[in-house]
């Protein structure tokens, strides 16, 4: 399964992303923990130093990453020719949770061997009046383009705050997206406008609203009306969390006064409309899309030969 967080900055989503690694862990499963947030904060909250050498954007990582990626797949001549929304093709390596796997092993910091964490990275000084963030993510839709999961495996990604997936694949890649929302009018606003971008994209029914620091029914009731129909499941304001991140002390699911929230969330995503053809088309057409801008054909050329036949 694959799912990401997201919501408006400091809505409290990389907390709740490293509150559901943990319960997955917990439960036994294989788990690949994604921080591609800018201001990098799973990472830390699992515990990893996310240092710049070790970013999956920085470009040495990220050619060793692609260089893996592309095999001896015909259709992508170099690894140069990558774009973001490049897809697999035959003689195509596959990224897997096994703790061997060349891009984990290379690339990952290991909480376990069932657990592996990657940062996409964040702005550095070169960066500075020369970067986009989105040159930095096109590196974590190639991954997940080339990501095969195995039974009980998750992928479990902290996205970037707000509606900026909609400007890359990523939107399309997960089987469920979360919104982490406050009782806020800010954090409603941006909810609100995830939900219509992703109708709008065709990936509506993988969104949910999940209500986060709900202090009192006022809270609830103010969601409810807000969100039309309310959230798919609300977390309480925790104080034992709060502690735990006051005193620097990596969050757990045993510092929340319920988990049935992180339990809903598990059975959403393995119930959910998202399937592996209908994500394939999907991210056909977003790489069609791609293809057509002018910037991408004045340095990469026609990219089309790069998806292969529609089958039947």
């Amino acid at each position: 399964m694959r799912i990401a967080f997201t919501g408006k900055g400091g809505s409290g989503k990389s907390t709740l992303a490293a509150l559901f690694v943990g319960f997955l862990r917990s439960a036994g499963h294989r788990v690949l923990a994604i921080d591609a947030d800018v201001n990098v904060h799973l990472a830390p909250l699992l515990g990893v130093t996310a240092t710049p050498a070790s970013a999956m954007s920085q470009p040495q990582n990220a050619a060793s990453i692609r260089r893996h990626l592309l095999g001896t797949n015909p259709r992508v001549s170099a690894v140069e020719q990558f774009v973001p929304t490049t897809p697999p093709g035959p003689g195509s390596r596959l990224v897997t949770l096994d703790p061997a796997d060349p891009v984990l092993a290379g690339h990952a910091t290991a909480l376990d061997p069932g657990t592996h964490v990657l940062h996409v990275g964040t702005y550095e000084r070169e960066d500075i009046g020369a970067g986009c963030y989105h040159g930095h993510l096109a590196i974590l839709e190639n991954l997940l383009s080339h990501l095969h999961l195995g039974a009980g495996d998750w992928v479990v990604c902290d996205m970037v705050a707000g509606t900026d997936a909609f400007a890359n694949s990523l939107h399309a890649q997960f089987d469920l997206i979360v919104v982490v929302v406050e009782p806020t009018p800010e954090s409603v606003s941006v909810a609100r406008r995830y939900r219509d971008l992703a109708t709008a994209a065709g990936v509506g029914d993988v969104v949910v609203m999940v209500g986060n620091k709900v202090g009192d029914d006022v809270d609830l009731a103010y969601l409810t009306n807000e969100l039309s129909g309310g959230p798919f499941a609300v977390v309480s304001m925790q104080a034992g969390l709060r502690r735990a991140r006051q005193a620097g002390v990596c969050p757990t699911p045993q510092d929340l006064d319920d988990v049935a929230p992180l339990s809903r969330l598990v059975e959403r995503a393995q119930n959910g409309p998202m399937t592996p053809q209908r994500r394939a088309a999907l991210l056909r057409d977003l790489h069609l899309r791609l293809a057509e801008q002018s910037w991408v054909r004045n340095a990469y050329g026609d990219v089309t030969g790069q998806l292969g036949p529609v089958l039947a």
